[in-house]
Parts: C-alpha cells; structure tokens; sequence
C-alpha cells in the first residue's frame, strides 16, 4: 500500500467515525469554491511532480473550479482543453498534469464509485462535478486545516466566545465545543470560551460552517477581573 493510498483508508476510516458530519447544513457553492481555493493554495506548497492524487487533492481541485472531462476516464484519451476555457480555467484544468495520471483515474473513479463526484454535461461535455458528499467534504478538510495566527505580541486584549445552541441541535453544539478545543480556547464555563488573540474571522467561518450564526456572540474585553491565571495558561 503506498502512501496516498494509506492516507485515504485513513481518511474513509476518520469518515465512518464523524456520521454527524452529516447534520451540519451545506453551505453556499460559492463558499465551497472559497474553501477549496484556500485548500489549493496550501498544497501548492507540496513537491507535486509525479504525484500520487489523493482524494483530498481530486476533491480539492474539483472544488476550486477546475474541469477534468469524463473522457480522461477511457483510455488512451487524455487531458485536453477546450477553446471555451478562458486562461484562469485553463491554468487550473493544467493542475492535473502534475499527477501520476494512472493513479489520478483510479482515484476520480472511486471518488464516483463512493459518490463524491458525479459525471454531468457542461457546455455540451461530459464532465466530473462534485456532488453533496464530494461538497461536504472539503468542508471537512477545511475544518482540520482551520487554525489562529497568532501575533508576535498580545494587545492585552481577551477574546469571548459565548453560544446557546438549542437542545435539539445537540450534535452542533458539540462539534462546536470540540472545535474551539480544539483550536485552544480555554473553557470558562460551559458554553463560554476565552481565547487572547484576534480570531473574528475563524469564529465567523465557524458560525457558517455549523449553520449557528444567531446562537454565537463573539465579544472582546479589554480588562478581566484577576486574568493572571488565564495568562499563565496562554502564556501572555
């Protein structure tokens, strides 16, 4: 078993243990795009040449707006670009190039097997797409790349995160609280987190990912009462 393999038995295996995944409300395809466009541009930074394509790569790829015809399928048919494609299109269809183009079909192909990604016409083509599950997915991925820059120097602010997530949406709530544990808050009370750095951004991506905007108030303190402990903890 080679590496990219490895990793994606894993990932199948990480998959069957997160089914609650599965309750947090799919977001806006254009916000799926600008995930995905993130993802890509961390994997960038990877040696690419000759490449095994895992699955997150695929899904990855598809997700951030390049095309792959379902004719690369069938060999001896290879990539090629259409005159429709304008430049931008063109570079990131061109992505694919860098793989190991036996273990890429095999990979797309199990991808349509797991129904991650589905063969639909585009502009009179056969195309690969990605479907819900394939959608969900790179939330997932974005959710364990997700972390806080941390600055050089505190401001000498905290920053609160306090949620009242109701009863019936339980499974939210919770894979709300593990992220922030997660991502290192410290846990005040129950529902209220405390963290020392700006993270606004991250607490806003988190509300649109669990779908709980209205249940999350995220709120910056300039003085707390007796914080030696907090920031012996955070070591600030």
């Amino acid at each position: 078993m080679n590496q990219a393999t490895a990793r994606d038995a894993t990932t199948t295996r990480k998959t069957q243990n997160c089914a609650s995944f599965e309750d947090i409300p799919l977001p806006t395809d254009e916000k799926v795009a600008q995930l995905a466009s993130l993802l890509k541009d961390q994997m960038q930074k990877e040696k690419r040449e000759n490449q095994y394509a895992s699955v997150k790569h695929v899904l990855t790829i598809l997700g951030a707006g390049a095309v792959i015809s379902a004719g690369f399928l069938v060999p001896p048919v290879l990539l090629a670009v259409k005159p429709f494609l304008d430049a931008k299109r063109e570079e990131e269809f061109f992505s694919w190039k860098h793989f190991n183009q036996s273990y890429l079909k095999r990979t797309i192909r199990r991808l349509q097997k797991e129904k991650f990604v589905e063969i639909k016409e585009k502009d009179g083509e056969q195309m690969v797409t990605l479907t819900k599950n394939g959608k969900r997915r790179i939330l997932k991925y974005s959710l364990e790349e997700l972390s806080i820059s941390k600055p050089k120097s505190w401001d000498g602010q905290w920053r609160l995160v306090m949620y009242d997530v109701a009863h019936n949406r339980k499974k939210l709530r919770d894979l709300f609280r593990e992220t922030l544990k997660n991502l290192g808050f410290y846990q005040l009370q129950e529902s209220v987190w405390l963290y020392p750095y700006p993270c606004e951004k991250t607490i806003s991506f988190l509300r649109e990912y669990y779908g709980v905007g209205n249940e999350v108030i995220y709120v910056v303190a300039t003085r707390m009462e007796d914080d030696s402990p907090y920031r012996t903890y955070f070591h600030v």
